[in-house]
């Protein structure tokens, strides 16, 4: 097996922050941090470089300002450990640096406005003048600084021209203006249609006052907005389709952002390589608890902005929607990013330090999330962070064992990334609920169950060895489903928000042809496509191979098909399976995925008595792999908790379980483990690639 070569290596990058001490004036703290960084096998840093006025002033040729100058000299200082440098560029909800932290002001250009005709604190995503002064910026750095700047093969340069994007609305006469006129479009100038949804009597669209169109618009700030709760979700009131109509405008401003901002880059820089970053703290799973950061308040699809940007990149970390520690996060984070960027070498971005939820690290080794990501098919890490302290980006602070881990994952990451350059195999496909990512903030999501079904899914199919990738409906309506034996379709709350009519006969097509398609209760895909009928059902247990106690929120009855298991006291059918031309339907009537992957256990129902029935996790064989069995590109017997990547002849290989593995029955001809282990053993929390 080849090493890599110094011209071939990846950029492994960590933010370094210099707007704290020691780091803002403490030049041999900042000596001492590079040399670490370089020690730890970073090969380049990436610099807090947002548009504050003592950078434009230095454009104009003023003296360095303490930040700026230290960041001049941080930028020698890497040259001097052969370390290169991103910068990020853009902060694009605002600037939360200022004034409490950062005593320059921020140059924003044109900001969005509150109904008291203050400033929101945050860009006017649509206006020429906020647009130019990112220009302004981007130019600044690389008149300045562009020749110490990252390139990628072929000459192109990184940066991270955009951060944590959250458009907003404006409610001056022009942002009013710009909101209603999609609005009136938006219900076919039809004023009584909105007023029944909204619960009003206004005359006009012209005539709706900022509190009548927008859900409480007073709590706008430049990250923050009210949410709607969950029994406006439920009963689908008036706040609720305020919220809907104003996030699907938003979603669109930010289309519409990224799309003329990769014209004015392009005009500016053809070489530019633009690669923001769109979400701090995971994209599908948010950390819990924290209101500024659910993806569903910003209205972020990373698919959407594709075709706009160079690289879809975000940050994740191993947490999932119950804030529990849990690596398998990391790898459907690294399946969305290797969706949303269609098979091309992507870059895995990954939060190591004391995270703002939790200590995860002393559950997940950094090595083991860095593999994960690589397992994914990354091809480079942006790493967040060295320094910072108020979002917990304090590697600095981290032990030494801490430290070992992520240096043994910069090494194992160098040598294979450059190795994976055939196609990561495609097995199974999950489609992604895209409505509800976009309109339901975690909060709304009751214990993170929505959420956490689609991660049992995921984790059931990886258990058995198969290769799952997450799908875009856009994905699948444009062919991706030829690549893909079985499809799974997880909780999605919002379904029928979306216009899913091509959609739905894709997917009947899919099956017809010979594809497999599983899902739970309320899947009203299932329903539309393939006309799979249910009825809900009191909660009972299931008469299978084994008797299975359902988990979930609500258990379902289905009316038509074979049944493959039925409730114990109705007889009714529990498990389905439907065949449509060549392919089949595989129903269950309880949230499979959510009950896979469920913090809590279900007991015994009382009425049962001593009898022996068991949850899904505890059954000798699950239904899922008793009807599908084993991937037939699994290399050995599957384990619970082992994930397998093959990308053709390199096979990675990554233990997430607390006690090593035997891979003593594989044939390789070379191997190169993450850590050290007796050989032909995989060590806990620990991956290895090899040539087979």
């Amino acid at each position: 097996m080849k090493t890599a070569s110094v011209a071939t290596r990846p950029m492994l990058g960590i933010w370094f922050g210099n707007f704290f001490e020691p780091f803002y004036s403490d030049r041999e703290a900042v000596r001492r941090g590079i040399a670490e960084v370089a020690d730890l096998g970073f090969t380049s840093i990436n610099l807090d470089s947002k548009p504050w006025e003592d950078f434009f002033a230095r454009y104009r040729g003023a003296p360095a300002s303490q930040y700026v100058g230290m960041q001049e000299f941080m930028m020698r200082e890497a040259a001097t450990h052969g370390l290169d440098y991103t910068m990020l560029a853009l902060y694009l909800c605002g600037d939360n640096l200022y004034p409490s932290i950062r005593d320059v002001p921020p140059v924003r250009g044109e900001e969005s406005i509150r109904p008291d005709g203050t400033p929101m604190g945050t860009y006017k995503y649509w206006s020429s003048e906020a647009q130019q002064t990112m220009v302004d910026h981007v130019r600044g750095l690389l008149k300045l600084y562009g020749a110490g700047m990252h390139r990628r093969a072929g000459g192109r340069i990184v940066m991270q021209t955009m951060f944590d994007p959250i458009p907003r609305p404006s409610f001056d006469a022009e942002g009013r203006q710009k909101y209603l006129v999609w609005l009136a479009a938006r219900y076919g100038d039809d004023i009584a249609k909105l007023n029944a949804r909204y619960g009003l009597a206004a005359p006009s669209f012209a005539a709706l006052t900022p509190a009548e169109y927008w859900l409480r618009p007073g709590e706008l700030d430049w990250v923050g907005c009210a949410i709607p709760t969950a029994d406006d979700f439920a009963r689908r009131t008036p706040d609720f389709h305020r919220w809907i109509d104003n996030q699907t405008w938003l979603a669109g401003v930010m289309e519409e952002y990224f799309a003329t901002m990769k014209r004015r880059w392009r005009e500016l820089e053809p070489a530019l390589f633009i690669e923001p970053v769109l979400h701090q703290w995971g994209y599908f799973f948010n950390p819990p608890g924290q209101p500024y950061w659910p993806t569903a308040k910003r209205a972020l699809d990373v698919w959407r902005l594709a075709p706009h940007l160079d690289g879809v990149l975000y940050i994740t970390a191993p947490l999932n929607a119950e804030n529990r520690a849990d690596a398998m996060v990391v790898s459907v984070e690294g399946s969305i990013l290797r969706s949303a960027n269609a098979h091309r070498p992507f870059t895995g971005g990954l939060y190591l330090g004391r995270h703002i939820n939790g200590d995860v690290y002393r559950a997940v080794p950094p090595a083991e999330a860095m593999a994960t990501l690589v397992a994914a098919g990354a091809q480079a890490f942006h790493v967040y962070g060295y320094s910072g302290l108020d979002d917990g980006g304090v590697m600095f602070r981290l032990d030494d064992l801490f430290k070992d881990s992520l240096r043994a994952g910069n090494r194992w990451a160098a040598e294979v990334m450059p190795l994976l350059t055939e196609p990561r195999a495609k097995e199974v496909a999950i489609l992604f609920p895209r409505e509800m990512s976009l309109y339901e903030p975690l909060p709304v999501d009751a214990e993170g169950r929505h959420r956490m079904d689609l991660l049992g899914w995921y984790a059931q199919f990886t258990d058995l060895g198969w290769h799952v990738d997450i799908l875009h409906p856009d994905q699948v309506v444009a062919g991706a489903l030829a690549d893909y034996r079985h499809l799974v379709v997880p909780t999605n709350s919002l379904y029928d928000l979306g216009d899913n009519a091509t959609l739905e006969a894709v997917v009947k097509q899919f099956v017809a042809a010979g594809g497999t398609l599983l899902h739970g209760p309320h899947c009203e895909l299932a329903r539309r496509a393939l006309g799979i009928e249910e009825e809900t059902v009191a909660f009972d247990c299931i008469k299978w191979r084994e008797e299975i106690i359902p988990h979930g929120w609500s258990t379902v009855a289905f009316r038509s098909g074979t049944a493959l298991g039925t409730y114990i006291q109705s007889g009714q059918t529990a498990l389905a399976e439907t065949r449509i031309g060549t392919g089949r339907a595989l129903s269950f009537g309880f949230q499979y995925g959510h009950a896979y992957s469920r913090l809590t256990m279900p007991f015994v129902p009382p009425n049962y008595g001593k009898r022996e029935m068991h949850p899904i996790v505890l059954l000798k064989e699950t239904p899922v792999a008793a009807l599908l069995g084993m991937s037939p590109l699994a290399p050995m017997p599957p384990v619970k908790g082992v994930e397998f990547a093959r990308f053709g002849q390199h096979l990675v290989i990554i233990n997430h379980r607390s006690s090593p593995i035997d891979i003593r029955g594989l044939a390789a001809s070379r191997e190169i483990a993450l850590v050290p282990s007796a050989p032909g053993w995989l060590a806990a929390h620990a991956a290895t690639c090899l040539e087979v």
